[in-house]
């Protein structure tokens, strides 16, 4: 029973990456400390619940699992209808790569010519109007009804079970709070189905990006940073000594970080894992480096593939909801811990498009991102294509992270890095300074601060 004082706070997670902005930041941590505010989780699975509860436990902390209901066939047609309204490098790539995938000629130049008449602001005015108002799915009111939230925070808008959510509040009169948790979704997902009361976003890149794509207000939006990256400056690294002893490697040499980009965007996972190691072990990079493969917490590794390579070594972090690649996914505390202490000892990271890109500036680590394949492989096959999204592209423009062509100029560029990884600091930084703004560790003690404001 809610009493007159208490307020209640009302979260989705659904997916691992929520787990990771809120859960695993101080965010939930700065909520309870409010005695006055008690907080109800949504989550999609007993299994989640039981999981989360060893771990986050407190009297004002409530778990319901939620059995989502069939989804009338109007909200399906607005579910499909706001991938037409949102129009950015990254779309156009997409459609795109569903075109060289064998998608129709005349279907993907309809759903060219439409997005191109449809995303205007005017237009998602209107849809989103016209959404509200004849959309109806109850799932939630139940919740609403048992826990009457002062506050609903949600961190995934772009998931329409989270747009029910936002839809039941602004029937009720709630205030709602959304949280921009990724540094693509803006430009890469689909329009903003229905607006919260409230943004809180990463940084200025991602607050223009609602401001001019999704039509939010500009004093509405609260810039707060990235909550996930606090653990990485509070953290205390373990010693080169100790660490290299956990991933059971000799500590006397330089060590490369790989990370795969996911069976789910290429198929050249172990083709690239092999041709690092084969670079290595010919001498290409010297004659003192070792590397560690650190797949995706979110992806799942062809077991027989690591057993044809015994020599591998190889993070595999996380715990995984599902049994195929999703977002049903989660790392807990010391798993993040070891990622910190990788990314700080390592003296370089190599990847294709990926987020890590960033992680790893955090620590002034050397970033390579690799523009090639190995042997002939098809666009849609290719990790090559991402290099063409939106977000992306302005990452690599600030200087922080060197792409490189060829074979020769990859094993030039690391031997360049391990001879000295001052070079390219001023883009580290840049990119740093406009990806994460805030680097002082209290950015998840920021937004609770917010979300506690708006009650």
């Amino acid at each position: 029973m809610k009493n007159k004082q208490q307020k209640t706070i009302l979260i989705a997670i659904f997916q691992g990456v929520e787990a990771k902005n809120i859960l695993r930041t101080s965010i939930l941590e700065t909520l309870l400390k409010d005695v006055c505010v008690r907080i109800v989780l949504l989550c999609n699975s007993q299994e989640r619940v039981d999981y989360y509860k060893k771990e986050f436990q407190n009297d004002r902390l409530i778990y319901e699992v939620v059995r989502t209901q069939h989804t009338p066939n109007i909200d399906a047609f607005f579910g499909k209808l706001k991938f037409m309204l949102l129009k950015t490098d990254t779309t156009d790539l997409l459609r795109f790569m569903l075109r060289d995938s064998g998608r129709n000629l005349l279907v993907h130049w309809i759903a060219k010519i439409t997005n191109a008449f449809l995303a205007r602001s005017l237009v998602r005015k209107f849809v989103r109007r016209v959404d509200f108002l004849f959309v109806r799915e109850h799932t939630y009111a139940k919740y609403f009804d048992t826990y009457m939230p002062d506050l609903v925070f949600l961190a995934h808008l772009f998931d329409d079970k989270e747009i029910h959510i936002l839809r039941e509040a602004k029937r009720r009169g709630v205030k709602s709070v959304g949280l921009i948790n990724s540094w693509d979704q803006t430009t890469s997902r689909s329009m903003l189905r229905l607006l919260p009361d409230w943004f809180v976003v990463y940084n200025a890149l991602v607050k223009q990006e609602l401001i001019e794509l999704h039509d939010a207000s500009p004093e509405r939006i609260y810039v707060g940073g990235i909550a996930q990256y606090d653990e990485y400056y509070i953290h205390t690294p373990k010693s080169r000594d100790d660490f290299f002893k956990d991933i059971h490697a000799d500590p006397r040499k330089k060590l490369m970080v790989y990370a795969p980009v996911g069976k789910a965007f290429s198929n050249l996972e172990w083709t690239m894992i092999d041709v690092l190691y084969g670079l290595n072990a010919s001498g290409a990079f010297g004659n003192n480096l070792h590397i560690l493969v650190r797949f995706q917490p979110n992806d799942f590794v062809d077991q027989k593939a690591l057993k044809l390579r015994p020599h591998l070594c190889y993070d595999y972090p996380g715990v995984r909801f599902t049994k195929s690649r999703s977002v049903d996914w989660d790392m807990n505390k010391k798993e993040v811990w070891h990622l910190a202490d990788t990314l700080y000892h390592a003296d370089i990271v190599v990847s294709y498009v990926s987020s890590i890109s960033i992680d790893a500036a955090l620590f002034d680590t050397p970033v390579i991102n690799i523009g090639f394949t190995a042997g002939q492989v098809m666009l849609r096959e290719s990790p090559m294509q991402y290099y063409g999204m939106e977000h992306y592209k302005k990452a690599v423009a600030t200087g922080g992270i060197r792409l490189v062509s060829s074979v020769s100029e990859f094993c030039a560029s690391v031997k360049r890095y391990l001879d000295d990884p001052s070079l390219d600091r001023a883009g580290r930084m840049r990119l740093v300074e406009t990806q994460c703004v805030f680097t002082d560790g209290r950015s998840g003690e920021r937004i609770g601060l917010f979300l506690l404001g708006q009650l």
